[in-house]
Parts: C-alpha cells; sequence; structure tokens
C-alpha cells in the first residue's frame, strides 16, 4: 500500500476515534464533557487485527513464566497517579474529568506546566503503605501510570518533563515501589501511554496548542522514537525485574512502531508482558474496553500448551481512574458485594481483573478506597481458593460467576433465591457439596438429576457478599451439556447475545438486560454463535436492538451475507423485521456470525444496545 495512503486511512480511523470520545476537531467549537464520562480508551485500532499479531516464537520461557504468574495470580492493582491528581476534577472553578482533564478541558501546555505539573509533590508517597495495601487486597500485582496522556513521566527521566526535573521533586517514587515489591514478592508493571502525548508536538491528541490530532507521519516518529522509545528503555532498564508493560490508546502508531516496541520491552525485560493495547495486534495477551464484560468463557487466546488469559480493569473510584475530590473519597460501602462478585465472574470467564485506585496529590489512598479494596481482600483469605489459580467454568455459557479446578466445580452466588442454588448443564457426578467459607466442610443436601442439580443452602451457611459453594465432582475435567445452539423444530433459529462469542475483546455485555454493551463502535467487534442447523433453507431476519435508520451490521453463513438495518427508535430496543433473506445450504454445524458495517459511533447519537436476532424461515 502506498504510504500517504496508508497514513491517510490511519488519519481517518483515528480522527473518528478520537471525536467519538468528544475530542472535537480542528474548526469546531469545543464542547463541554458530561460530567459522568469516564470515557478512556480508543474506539479504532489501525492494522487488520486487534489481537494475535505476536509471533508464537515470542512466548520464551520467560514470557511463558510470568503469563502462568499471571493466570494463576487473577488479581492486580492499577494505580493512575500523576499531575492531574492536583487539579482534583477541576479546572477554573468548573468540574472537569480526572485523569483526562488537559484534554477535555483543554488545558494550553503553558498552564497545566504551571497548575498541574509544577506543583505536584506527593511528599506523603510511601511505598510500603502502597504494597500493604495491596497485600491486604490479596492482589499480586500492581501496575502504575509511568506517563499517561498528560505526557509528564513519574520517574527521573532524561526527558526533563518528568517528576524530578520539572516539577522539582527529588525523589523516584518508582524506584522506591519498585524496591519495595522486590522485598515483598510483589510483582510490578508500569502503565505507558505511547501514543497520545498532549504535552509533546509530536505526539497525538493535542490540537488545541498544536493545531491537529494526528500528526504528520515524521513529526510523530520523532516524538516516538525520542521519547516513547527511550523512556520505555528507562523504564526496563533501571528498575529490575518488570512483570509487564500495560500500553494504552493505539491509534496512530504503525505497524513497524509497534515491533520495534516490542523488541525493545524484549532486549531488556525478555520476561515483561506486553498487553494488547501496544497496537496492531501485538502484545502477549488481549485486553477488553474498560469495565468489560462477556457473556461466555473465552479460551480463544490460549496457547495449546500455555493459559493465556484476556484482562479487564475497573476502578473504585468515579467520575474518572485518576484522582478527583468528587469521586475518589466517596464511600462505596453498597458496592462492595459487586466488587467482589466482578472478580468471581471475570475469573470464572477466562479473565484477569486490574482494580483501580487514585491516590491523592500527596500520594496516599483515601480512605474509602483502601476500604473498598481491603473488603475483596478480607473475602479472598476465606475464598481464595476458589479464584487463585482457578480455571473458567466448564460451561461456556455460565448462568452466573464459577470456577473450576481439577475435581471441583465453584459456584459463586450473590443472590440466593429460597436457599436453593441450581444449575443446569453440569453432567459429572457430585460426591459432596459444602460451602467453601464452613471450615467443618459440612455436607449440603442436594439433587441431581441428569444435568439438573440443586443445593440447599442453610440460612447460617450464607456469607455477607457472595458465598461460594464447592461441588467435589468425580471427574477430574467436569463434563457438560453439549451447548451448541439448536434450530428449534419450527425450523427458526435463535441467535440471542447472551449465547454468543466475542471475535476481539473490544465489547462488553450487560447481564441484566443481556444486551451488548458498547457494541458497534469498531467494525472488528463480531459477535459469534455455533448453530446446529437441521433445517437448511432461506431464512427472514428479525433483529431486536435500540438503534436507527443509519446503523448497519451484517450477519453471515459460510456462503451467504446479508446487511441489517438497526432502522429503529434510538434508545428504544425493539424488533423489527429486515429486507432481504439469508441462505444456508446444508445441515450441520454453522458459524454464524455478525460484524458492523458502520462504527455505530458515526450512525446513532446515543447509546446502542442489540439484543439478538431470530432467523424465521421464508414461505417458498
Amino acid at each position: 500500500m502506498n504510504k500517504n495512503i496508508k497514513f491517510s486511512k490511519f488519519k481517518l480511523i483515528a480522527m473518528a476515534a478520537l471525536c467519538f470520545f468528544q475530542f472535537n476537531c480542528k474548526n469546531e467549537k469545543h464542547k463541554s464533557i458530561p460530567e459522568n464520562s469516564e470515557i478512556d480508551y480508543v474506539t479504532e485500532t489501525v492494522g487488520d487485527v486487534d489481537f494475535g499479531k505476536t509471533k508464537m516464537s515470542e512466548y520464551t520461557p520467560e514470557i511463558r513464566a510470568n503469563m502462568n504468574k499471571l493466570y494463576d495470580a487473577k488479581f492486580g492493582m492499577f494505580v493512575h497517579f500523576g499531575p492531574y491528581a492536583q487539579l482534583a476534577g477541576e479546572w477554573k472553578g468548573k468540574k472537569g474529568a480526572a485523569e483526562w482533564i488537559m484534554r477535555r478541558s483543554f488545558i494550553p501546555v503553558a498552564e497545566y506546566e504551571k497548575e498541574a505539573a509544577g506543583k505536584f509533590k506527593p511528599e506523603n508517597f510511601n511505598a510500603k503503605e502502597w504494597v500493604d495495601i495491596a497485600e491486604n487486597a490479596g492482589m499480586k500485582f500492581i501496575v502504575l501510570t509511568a506517563k499517561h496522556h498528560d505526557g509528564f513521566a513519574m520517574y527521573k527521566s532524561e526527558h526533563p518533563y518528568n517528576l524530578f526535573d520539572f516539577a522539582g521533586f527529588n525523589r523516584d517514587i518508582l524506584k522506591e515501589l519498585a524496591e519495595e515489591c522486590a522485598k515483598r514478592d510483589m510483582k510490578l508493571g508500569f502503565y505507558y501511554s505511547q501514543d497520545q502525548d498532549w504535552h509533546e508536538k509530536g505526539g497525538a491528541g493535542n490540537d488545541w496548542d498544536f493545531g491537529s490530532v494526528i500528526k504528520p507521519a515524521d513529526e510523530f516518529d520523532a516524538y516516538f522514537r525520542e521519547k516513547a522509545v527511550m523512556q520505555i528503555k528507562e523504564l526496563t532498564t533501571n528498575y529490575g525485574d518488570i512483570f509487564m508493560v500495560w500500553f494504552d490508546t493505539p491509534f496512530q502508531i504503525t505497524d513497524e512502531q509497534s515491533q520495534l516496541m516490542m523488541d525493545v520491552v524484549k532486549e531488556h525485560q525478555p520476561g515483561a508482558l506486553v498487553n494488547a493495547r501496544l497496537g496492531n495486534g501485538y502484545g502477549h495477551f488481549d485486553v477488553s474496553i474498560d469495565n468489560g464484560t462477556t457473556p461466555s468463557v473465552s479460551k480463544a487466546t490460549w496457547l495449546p500448551d500455555l493459559k493465556v488469559p484476556w484482562q479487564t480493569h475497573e476502578s473504585v473510584t468515579k467520575h474518572g481512574w485518576g484522582y478527583t475530590s468528587r469521586g475518589a473519597e466517596l464511600d462505596r460501602s453498597e458496592d462492595y458485594s459487586d466488587f467482589i462478585y466482578s472478580l468471581c465472574r471475570i475469573i470464572g470467564n477466562g479473565g484477569v481483573y486490574l482494580l483501580n485506585v487514585a491516590p491523592r496529590p500527596d500520594g496516599t489512598i483515601p480512605e474509602s478506597q483502601v476500604n473498598s479494596i481491603h473488603v475483596i481482600g478480607d473475602w479472598l483469605k476465606v475464598n481464595g481458593e476458589a479464584i487463585y489459580g482457578a480455571d473458567p467454568s466448564p460451561l461456556k455459557f455460565p448462568p452466573y460467576a464459577i470456577t473450576s479446578k481439577p475435581g471441583k466445580v465453584y459456584l459463586h452466588v450473590q443472590d440466593l433465591e429460597n436457599n436453593q442454588v441450581a444449575l443446569t448443564g453440569l453432567l459429572s457426578k457430585v460426591n459432596k457439596a459444602y460451602v467453601l467459607a464452613d471450615t467443618s466442610q459440612q455436607a449440603l443436601k442436594f439433587t441431581q438429576k441428569n444435568e439438573k442439580l440443586s443445593v440447599t443452602l442453610p440460612d447460617d451457611l450464607k456469607q455477607q457478599y457472595v458465598t461460594v459453594v464447592v461441588l467435589e465432582i468425580e471427574d477430574q475435567i467436569a463434563k457438560v451439556v453439549d451447548e451448541t445452539l439448536q434450530q428449534a423444530a419450527d425450523g427458526s433459529i435463535q441467535l440471542p447475545v447472551s449465547k454468543c462469542e466475542f471475535s476481539i475483546r473490544r465489547i462488553s455485555y450487560d447481564y441484566d438486560k443481556k444486551v451488548t454493551h458498547r457494541w458497534g463502535e469498531n467494525t472488528k467487534q463480531g459477535l459469534i454463535w455455533t448453530v446446529n442447523i437441521k433445517q437448511p433453507g432461506r431464512f427472514k431476519v428479525v433483529s431486536e436492538d435500540s438503534g436507527n435508520d443509519g446503523f448497519e451490521y451484517q450477519l453471515s453463513t459460510l456462503k451467504d451475507t446479508i446487511t441489517l438495518n438497526a432502522k429503529g427508535e434510538i434508545g428504544k430496543l425493539t424488533k423489527k423485521q429486515q429486507d432481504g433473506y439469508i441462505k444456508i445450504d446444508e445441515a450441520g454445524i454453522h458459524k454464524l456470525t455478525v460484524y458492523p458495517t458502520i462504527p455505530a459511533s458515526k450512525a446513532t447519537k446515543g447509546s446502542y444496545e442489540f439484543k439478538g436476532l431470530e432467523l424465521i424461515p421464508a414461505k417458498e
């Protein structure tokens, strides 16, 4: 492809993505950002794939060792900490964003340097306290922002815009944290914004100081090689063993630059894991959108001899990932149960949970945040067997959070109805059931008939937040029913999103509504159903979604494709019959897929939800 044409493609993709987060393009009036906006992602990525470009040979013994540690660890602490904390979510008397405040309040570089970076001196930072907090929460690794999109390095970098030289804070907090982590066997990773850098003329994202969001290829390459690459060399050279490098928001980075960054990390830290947000499909493990959930167990990233989990992240703060006075000091006690259950659900679906805290400008972590994660730690002290080193649910579409280990299945129950825990789909004979928190392992009464199981849980064994029921089974690996979707006797085919798999992790799912969340933002966001077709033929298509006429997506079988139109009222979930037909010529097991053809951000002006499709045999 011609380089100029290729760059134009990158430019179009990135501009669309940035406009979606309400980054205002050149010649447009800057608009205010809703207070509840917590977007910290890019919806479009360059290249043909979102994950999987890294060669199998790159999974070296060192990488495999750390991947096994990540799989076993399951739970880590994310820390968003930088000069944005100094502003506490407010600019010139108006509410602003957290870590994105420079971008969303369009703060000029000179003013941000003076009011945020120049005044940022975390005098009360204490590495031991941070590691204590993580340990007491049951977390096994920490990922700290070494440089966020504002371009400020949180350590003594050769680049002058850093905490030591620019802010005059004569301590290297990364060094202090690295030394404390090494003493305690706490694994340490660094977050690094490789693409966006609002402080640099050549870095992507700043159009209020430098005229454009996207930079000419030569300017971006100069920034990338002279600052980003050099700082990654520093981070992977000066701080001992690094567990992972967590990159973020790729959209202008090229394939060659992604590979260069992989090579730099590998050269200095052969065991350091790289996440898929590096861009262009590179990385050792995939990462979902923020707060990403899924209706199904995902083992798509597993290698034949290596369990490679996906990862998602959430924050105990509100209104952003960094510190704000209105969002980081909140009592979240009403959400404790949900935080614990999120951990259970993510592990049960094959993932790893990275839970974020946001320190105050002085370096202390608010007590309310500590309380939120320590509740999880207390729960893990009792129920950790069902989390650490656990495998996902043996059912691909579990009805609630389920994990497993050889000879055991763990049912994670948040809400108990009539003291009964029911499960459909397990074929392995259950020998005993008990509550994991019960040290006496008192046998629970249960009934099992074919694939249906019901366990009775006495009131005195119910736990405060999430109760784990252990099933000791006859088989080392649980046997379950065939979950392939079956064509109905009348020939119809139901394709609910509750029974689909995601082609990439950049999508989420609403468990209560049983609809997609943020599907359609990216044309790579495929939904996949596996269906047993017994009566092939032509089918009319009925969709259920909440879009409008501007949003289109394609349903494909092995040999046929039909374009579907959301054609409805935005925000209202309705069923509608589509024009045309889809053909399935042969009986057997088929993969049916749906992909957006136009990103929903360009077509709809509100939240888009998709519940599924129904294929109805056409009358000849």
